[in-house]
């Protein structure tokens, strides 16, 4: 039988980017459990992508989410790319659920005037301004989903035929009510 969602209009920024923070790490912890199930020698195979593995996929996933957190509170990044790099699988999945979840728990203790004041962001050659706090986080679960579609090509391609379903109408429909 088919759920029904209700469209509401009264869902401001507040309330899509608090659901938004719970689907990111539903959806990464959904990746990780799965990926768990497979043997660990095909997170290293590699296929032409931007992110050549389903291991350089995850790192670059968590690297990325970390540096956008870091950000959000104007400190440096904590964990060097190389060492990132360099985890074996268990490190690179606990890392991800463990940047996932900080990630989730920041955004819902933001109150709505907080996630609307502005954060400066600055990348070398790429970026610097200033951003609301809600689009930044946008942009980094934004990061995460595309990657994370990037993860199910991989796994496509290099054979693996059950790969989950990690897209928000998905977490809207299934798992919402179950977090």
């Amino acid at each position: 039988m088919l759920q029904e969602l209700t469209a509401t209009t009264d869902k401001n920024i507040h309330t899509h980017i608090k659901d938004y923070a719970i689907y990111n790490q539903v959806a990464n912890k959904r990746i990780v459990s799965w990926l768990k199930t497979k043997p660990t020698y095909v997170l290293d195979v590699e296929v032409p992508s931007s992110s050549n593995s389903l291991k350089q996929t995850l790192v670059h996933i968590w690297q990325v989410e970390l540096s956008w957190f870091a950000c959000l509170h104007n400190i440096t990044t904590t964990l060097p790319y190389e060492q990132i790099s360099n985890a074996s699988a268990e490190e690179i999945f606990e890392g991800l659920l463990e940047q996932s979840e900080r990630f989730a728990d920041y955004t819902l203790e933001l109150e709505e005037r907080e996630l609307k004041e502005t954060t400066h962001v600055y990348i070398p050659n790429i970026l610097d301004c200033d951003i609301p706090r809600f689009e930044l986080i946008q942009l980094a679960f934004d990061h995460s989903t595309y990657h994370r579609v990037q993860i199910t090509n991989i796994a496509l391609h290099i054979g693996l035929s059950d790969p989950p379903i990690t897209n928000y109408m998905y977490y809207l429909s299934r798992e919402r009510a179950l977090v």
